[in-house]
């Protein structure tokens, strides 16, 4: 059997050899996913909220039918580089009939709850050539029992499966799930050395290291109500997640594959308008109970909700009340759930933060009002608001849990609606000490179908031979031409390696004609975007119409890459309903995104330098003696250069660096950022203090003053940019893949849109 298995994830482009993919695809399906009909508080269809033992069971069975059949440290290896992912998906009852199951990709798990769903998946699997192995919580004929399954019945089941493939279609290539099928032993078992509270905020950590063979001494579900002993659970089993993964960072898979993010960091949330007014409630006791309950929940800090006196104890016996805290129970039970089986795909550890992080978006309001007003307030506000931002942060987030974040190698996941990427780490924000991407927690549908897509998409570098820029900014516009003009001027850097297809529109028939004109990897949009706060609204402005991205998510086809050069595309302080959470519900993998306005010169200079870094950087990195790339590690890099760029520029403006300084100042900063050293940062402001004849606390107030201001904390990537992996053709053949399982142009997989 072979010590390493290809991924999992490549499509099939025309010419490349038939296989049988090793993948095992699970399905749960749910009876209902009417967006009307979501829950109150985080948008989730009811049906989702029922399913939360499902899919956490998904960690003891394989995510494809080679990895019982690998030794523990392989296994552990794809999953750090998200090979080993589980492929899952939430499908409502009616769209079932849509699925059908192929010779090519035989190995499905049906997954149901509700009797009456199970009773329609038997008969919807009785019209199925390749039957699918139905796993229910309703007892039935035919059914795995969820309860007791035992994942040999899967491999039963399979190999009678490929028995029936190899009839069909014998000239299909399946040695590889052969072996694999023939070699099943079982996941190598090992016993966690404590007992562990079975409580959501270690529930994450629990699951990944069940999904690598790991048994749990369940120690109950209660932990103590001092806050430092949730912390203390929290950091002992993520740092236990992180010493397992420490274990695979040698394999020589990560060139080809690099490993995924290491941290997920999770805060559950409400919806904005449910923080900020909650709902009409009858003028009864009941309603009285209800308004007092939810009151406890819009002020919650710690990871126990409580109360105390005549509220708490008429919400206990109020029906209403404990309908709506059952409601929000099972919210966080899914979403705990759906990011535990993220994580646990990749060996990632999760920091689960209490609620009260949530209440630092006053002063994130605060700090928004003042980028929107920077013409008439003073730089020092901004500078000052950001500081207490970071303060607020920092002290819901805890010394204990902030060092397990300080830990990250490879990235950090962000699940929250609170912008964490301003989190302090050192003497920068988490966005620019780490590679960061986010995931909103509302509305619950878009985070669960967001976390469910863990199918790595690999790219060539070809694939961004050309760039679509859509152009929207109405012709008499001030800044209609700014963006286009500095891509003019940095031409010379990009021209021969990237082709700009840019068009101009002005309406919104003419925006979804460009849009699914294009085929390519990557979109530019240069516009306005507004996100009104009393609406909850966002759109784009296409010429002098607003239009929102929500309301063409059926009509546009995305480019797995987004890049959107307008304002508050994912407003800080805003409601869920943005413009970047639209592309995504529309089928983009990633959205860089604003959390703030930009600046539209700066916008620009910063998309033109993009354009070139594309150009200049993803080949010279992916080329002979290379290595592959995650499109996080490309925009992170952008970000800290955009950061040493507004620290150095000005200074050369303003004479006090020479030209010469400033090149070799900008040069290191690539080399270190190329390199992916931790310490770019530190070196910039001591070479920077050398030339200024500065002492190290005169640069530090530099610095601090530059981050606060800089554009560079104004973006965000929004989704999931880790699973798009860079590689040359050369560095294919190099390590001995056939090129033609690659694709070279962008290949999309079917999205279900939440």
């Amino acid at each position: 059997m072979p010590s390493r298995a290809p991924g999992d994830d490549e499509s099939q482009p025309s010419g490349a050899l038939r296989l049988v993919r090793p993948e095992i695809r699970y399905f749960v399906i749910v009876p209902e996913d009417d967006p009307g009909a979501a829950s109150a508080l985080q948008g989730f269809s009811h049906g989702i909220t029922r399913v939360d033992n499902l899919v956490r069971s998904l960690v003891h069975l394989p995510a494809d039918v080679v990895e019982f059949a690998l030794p523990e440290p392989v296994l552990s290896g794809r999953r750090v580089n998200g090979v080993a992912s589980w492929h899952w998906m939430p499908v409502a009852l009616y769209a079932l009939t849509e699925l059908v199951v192929s010779a090519e990709m035989p190995f499905w798990v049906m997954l149901t709850h509700d009797p009456a769903v199970a009773s329609a998946v038997d008969a919807w699997i009785a019209t199925q050539h390749y039957k699918p192995l139905h796993i229910s919580e309703a007892a039935g004929p035919g059914r795995a029992n969820a309860h007791t399954v035992d994942p040999d019945q899967l491999r039963d089941h399979f190999r009678a499966l490929l028995a029936q493939v190899a009839a069909d279609e014998p000239e299909l290539e399946r040695r590889l799930v052969s072996e694999g099928l023939e070699h099943w032993k079982g996941r190598p078992a090992r016993d966690f050395p404590v007992p562990v509270p079975g409580h959501n905020v270690t529930m994450s950590n629990v699951m990944a290291l069940q999904g690598i063979g790991f048994r749990f001494v369940d120690a109950g579900p209660e932990i103590p109500a001092d806050p430092e002993d949730y912390q203390r659970w929290i950091a002992e089993t993520a740092n236990a997640v992180l010493d397992e993964r420490q274990r695979s960072y040698r394999s020589p898979a990560l060139r080809t594959t690099p490993a995924q993010p290491d941290l997920y960091v999770t805060a559950p949330a409400l919806f904005a308008h449910v923080y900020e007014g909650g709902f009409d409630f009858p003028k009864d006791a009941n309603g009285r109970a209800v308004r007092d309950m939810l009151q406890m929940m819009q002020r919650q800090t710690g990871y126990r909700l409580t109360g105390a006196g005549r509220a708490w104890a008429s919400s206990l016996k109020s029906p209403l009340a404990q309908a709506l805290l059952a409601m929000r129970r099972s919210e966080t039970q899914i979403q705990v759930a759906a990011a535990g089986l993220a994580a646990a795909g990749t060996l990632s550890a999760t920091v689960r933060l209490p609620p009260g992080v949530n209440r630092a978006q006053g002063t994130v309001r605060q700090m928004a009002n003042h980028a929107r007003s920077e013409k008439i307030k003073p730089a020092a506000k901004l500078v000052k608001t950001f500081a207490d931002v970071q303060h607020r942060l920092n002290e819901a987030v805890g010394s204990t849990l902030g060092a397990v974040i300080a830990r990250s190698e490879t990235g950090v996941k962000l699940v929250t609606d609170v912008p964490l990427e301003w989190l302090p780490v050192g003497n920068l924000p988490l966005m620019l000490r780490h590679n960061v991407s986010r995931i909103t927690a509302t509305p619950g549908n878009l985070l669960i179908g967001t976390l469910a897509r863990s199918q790595l998409l690999h790219l060539s570098v070809e694939a961004f031979r050309e760039v679509l820029v859509i152009s929207a900014i109405d012709r008499e516009d001030p800044i209609a031409n700014v963006l286009l003009d500095a891509l003019e001027s940095w031409r010379d850097g990009y021209e021969g390696r990237i082709t700009l297809r840019i068009v101009r529109v002005q309406t919104r028939a003419a925006f979804v004609a460009a849009m699914n004109a294009y085929r390519g990897a990557v979109m530019i949009f240069d516009g306005h975007g507004h996100h009104d706060q009393a609406s909850g609204t966002a759109t784009l402005k296409i010429g002098k119409e607003d239009v929102s991205i929500w309301d063409l998510r059926d009509e546009i086809h995305v480019p797995p890459i987004v890049i959107l050069s307008a304002c508050d595309t994912q407003a800080a302080d805003r409601s869920h309903a943005t413009t970047a959470n639209g592309f995504l519900s529309a089928g983009a993998t990633t959205v860089v995104a604003s959390l703030l306005p930009l600046r539209a010169a700066d916008a620009a200079v910063f998309i033109a330098r993009l354009v070139w870094r594309i150009a200049e950087y993803l080949p010279a990195v992916t080329g002979p003696n290379g290595r592959a790339v995650l499109w996080s590690e490309v925009m992170g890099g952008m970000f800290r250069l955009l950061l040493v760029y507004d620290l150095i520029f000005p200074l050369l403006t303003a004479g006090k660096l020479t030209f010469a300084q400033y090149s070799e100042l900008n040069m290191a900063a690539i080399i270190a950022t190329t390199n992916q050293d931790p310490n770019w940062w530190d070196a910039t402001l001591t070479s920077l203090g050398e030339h200024l004849s500065e002492d190290s606390g005169t640069i530090a107030k530099r610095a601090a003053r530059t981050v606060a201001s800089s554009d560079a904390i104004r973006y965000t990537q929004v989704g999931n940019p880790e699973l798009i992996v860079i590689k040359s053709i050369a560095l294919l053949e190099e390590v001995g893949y056939d090129p033609r399982e690659f694709g070279r142009f962008v290949t999309k997989p079917s999205v279900e849109k939440q």
